[in-house]
């Protein structure tokens, strides 16, 4: 009988920052894994703007379950810098995909895991995770909505791939996912 070993997890999360020199920006970081106690509110480099993608300054960002184990270090892979959402307005896009200053939402990607997240003063993202928002909710509110929504839509129809017409039962439709995919099942 031969035992394999289970992967070894990591002992901290990843630095993914750019070169210092240049401008510096605030973030919340883990400076290890474990409870609340291991994220702190330092300055790091601010993203450098790179062909494709969006340096976003964040106006707010959701905190979701994911996070909680990326903090603990139960999964294999976290950037130092967490969250997998934010909404904000557009500081830089080499690409010219979202003019400067445009409203926008993102999804980090990865799940923030391989690529720092949204709990700093600025992010960035791949112009295909970024939409545009037009609304007069606050920023609160709106940090709220991009990753539900988008595991809404992608549960609807990619997965289910749920067309007009179609019966469509949600069991839990009082959660923030619940109520995100009655809305677009509507």
């Amino acid at each position: 009988m031969s035992v394999t070993a289970s992967p070894q997890l990591p002992t901290a999360p990843a630095v993914v920052r750019e070169q210092p020199g240049g401008k510096t920006m605030r973030a919340i970081i883990l400076k290890g894994f474990g409870g609340l106690d291991s994220l702190v509110y330092t300055d790091i480099p601010k993203p450098l703007p790179r062909e494709g993608e969006v340096v976003i300054e964040v106006k707010g960002f959701g905190i979701n379950h994911a996070e909680i184990h990326m903090r603990r270090g139960e999964w294999a892979e976290a950037a130092e810098v967490s969250g997998i959402e934010c909404v904000g307005i557009v500081d830089s896009c080499p690409g010219g995909e979202f003019p400067v200053g445009a409203k926008v939402a993102a999804l980090m990607g990865g799940l923030g895991r391989t690529i720092n997240g949204s709990y700093a003063e600025y992010t960035r993202v791949r112009a295909a995770n970024v939409v545009p928002i037009e609304s007069d909710l606050p920023w609160s509110q709106l940090a709220a909505l991009p990753e539900t929504y988008a595991t809404a839509w992608t549960c609807l129809f990619r997965n289910l791939k749920l067309t007009a017409g179609q019966t469509l039962v949600i069991r839990g439709a009082t959660s923030a996912l619940g109520q995100a995919a009655l809305k677009m099942a509507s």
